[in-house]
């Protein structure tokens, strides 16, 4: 493996360690200077909002201007975002600290995945992806249990290390990230309507419904989910990094080594209602459950159901989407971050009349999400009647 493709990976390893380790501390931060479960609902959809804004743009400057100077800039900004965030004193410095955070993964994920697939021989371009996933979830997995212990010196030290691994990544990034030689260009570069009117946008309907209902649904527990637990048991940021962490190594157990054989034996509507209704049920019953450790078992289940749908998705929107893979992944991006946007801002507001409402909440979205595919099915099967029909 070549030294750029370390340093990429190592990147983003730092990028999501960093993500990750500040979340067991957020409901100490937040009760430090005195916010609710509105003013967290407002700091992630800041995030989400303003990575759903620069991510274009960044794609397209890491085209222009070079990936390596794009990262680069990612990697400061994230720093910056995470050394504002630990030294604020006020809500206003939050939201700053977050929005520059939204803009730095709009630039890093850009131009690191775009610097990937410069490099990367074409055999070796899908292995070098599913890399970078896991490389994702590592940081993810490991994040939360080093900020629990982080978290026991000190609620701001995380931010601090957070920021200090984003200096780290961006050294590394000058001195071993060098240009390719290939330059990916292809793209949508102006508007171009006969282009449009070949795309049989009835066929996406139902997946950009699904993807945005998943989304809205999900990130309004996932958010919400430190918080809660701190409020309904009294968790501390240790007790919270170990059910995350055991929630998130749980959930790549089953991505890595069940997901496959799950999506052998029934098709993608199919299992992401099954999972659907598991996520639901789990989350019911992490509802009426009130001791330490049922809320911890649960927690280690709980993220199962949220991990087996998202790929699920992805893989529908792709065989959905037949050679317009591009604008697959394109609506897929757009209406999960609309959904991460929106989903934050209406669960933090419930939550602050009762804690439970946001999960109420998820459940029913979830409801509806099963819904809308037992629509899907029943139409499908309606048009493969009539094509029979039609035949005979």
């Amino acid at each position: 493996m070549s030294k750029q493709l370390i340093t990429l990976y190592f990147n983003i390893f730092l990028v999501f360690l960093g993500i990750g380790l500040v979340v067991p501390v957020l409901p100490v931060y937040l009760k430090d200077l005195g916010l609710n479960g509105s003013d967290l609902g407002i700091l992630v959809a800041a995030f989400a909002l303003a990575q759903m804004v620069i991510s274009p743009f960044g794609g397209n400057l890491a085209d222009k201007l070079g990936k390596k100077l794009i990262i680069c800039i990612g990697l400061v900004l994230f720093s910056v975002s995470e050394f504002i965030f630990a030294m604020s004193s006020n809500y206003t410095l939050l939201i700053i600290s977050r929005i520059i955070g939204g803009f730095s993964a709009g630039m890093v994920m850009p131009g690191v995945t775009g610097m990937i697939a410069d490099i990367s021989p074409a055999k070796d371009k899908a292995k070098n992806f599913g890399y970078m996933s896991a490389i994702i979830n590592s940081g993810f997995i490991l994040g939360p249990g080093l900020g629990g212990f982080m978290a026991e010196f000190s609620h701001r030290l995380p931010f601090y290390f957070a920021g200090t691994l984003g200096i780290a990544a961006f050294i590394c990034s000058i001195f071993f990230i060098h240009g390719a030689k290939r330059q990916t260009t292809d793209g949508f570069t102006h508007f171009e309507p006969q282009e449009l009117a070949k795309i049989n946008v009835k066929a996406f309907i139902t997946p950009v419904i699904i993807t945005f209902v998943l989304a809205f649904g999900l990130s309004a527990f996932e958010t919400l989910f430190p918080l809660y637990t701190a409020d309904k048991a009294h968790y501390t940021p240790k007790d919270i990094s170990i059910s995350i962490t055991g929630g998130g190594i749980l959930g790549a157990v089953f991505q890595i080594f069940l997901f496959d054989k799950f999506m052998k034996y029934f098709k993608e509507l199919t299992f992401i209602q099954l999972a659907l209704f598991y996520s639901a049920l789990v989350l019911f019953f992490l509802i009426i459950a009130h001791s330490y450790w049922s809320i911890m078992l649960i927690s280690f289940i709980v993220f199962i159901g949220f991990d087996m749908i998202r790929p699920a998705v992805t893989n529908y929107f792709s065989n959905i989407a037949g050679n317009r893979q591009g604008l697959a992944g394109g609506l897929n991006s757009t209406f999960t971050s609309m959904g991460n946007f929106i989903g934050p801002l209406v669960a933090g507001i419930l939550y602050d009349f009762n804690f439970e409402f946001p999960l109420y909440m998820s459940i029913a979205v979830m409801l509806l999400g099963i819904f809308i595919i037992f629509v899907e099915k029943t139409i499908r099967e309606k048009n493969k009647l009539k094509k029979v029909d039609n035949k005979a």
